[in-house]
């Protein structure tokens, strides 16, 4: 998981457990430094070691903390509790990652080698010999016609310029291609 997953409902719960102390004084009672109190005040789920030193230390049902369900506070805090508590959060940070796995399957991939444009500016000074290259390079066959007025006043156009009309027009002659299939 390259992003930290933010909780902000846990955060709050875990304020209130705590009857709002300040993060230094949170981090004294659990033992760990302010700025890991700090992360988990924005959000960021705690260690399992640590979720049993705040249940150790505050008497909070795992369950409540973790989900927000069920009764606040046990009378004896025992391993069914903290066990059923785990196993939902394990629960819930596989279905994460298999919601992540997923979401990343459907974008491309990002390895994918890109045509580099200011490149092709710089080697040709030429929007269709460009063009040419750009499709070929995605192995796709250029169009016939590249009619498009994106190119007119090119001796003029900075390379940043030059660049963005390529840019444009390659999505212009894309979107009618798809026009001219449907």
């Amino acid at each position: 998981m390259n992003k930290i997953e933010r909780d902000n409902a846990f955060s709050s719960r875990l304020k209130k457990v705590f009857e709002f102390a300040t993060m230094s004084e949170v981090g004294k009672r659990l033992n760990v430094p302010h700025a890991t109190v700090r992360n988990y005040f924005h959000g960021r789920l705690p260690a399992p070691d640590i979720l049993i030193k705040i249940a150790n230390e505050t008497g909070v049902s795992l369950t409540w903390l973790l989900t927000g369900k069920g009764e606040m506070y046990t009378s004896g805090i025992g391993t069914k509790n903290f066990g059923q508590a785990l196993e939902a959060l394990i629960c819930e940070i596989v279905d994460r990652r298999i919601a992540e796995l997923e979401k990343s399957k459907r974008r491309p991939a990002r390895n994918v080698p890109v045509f580099d444009i200011d490149v092709a500016v710089g080697r040709y000074n030429d929007p269709k010999l460009i063009l040419n290259e750009w499709y070929e390079f995605d192995g796709e066959r250029p169009p016939k016609d590249f009619g498009v007025v994106f190119f007119r006043g090119w001796e003029t156009f900075t390379s940043e310029e030059k660049v963005d009309a390529i840019r444009d027009a390659r999505r212009v002659l894309d979107r009618a291609a798809k026009g001219k299939k449907k």
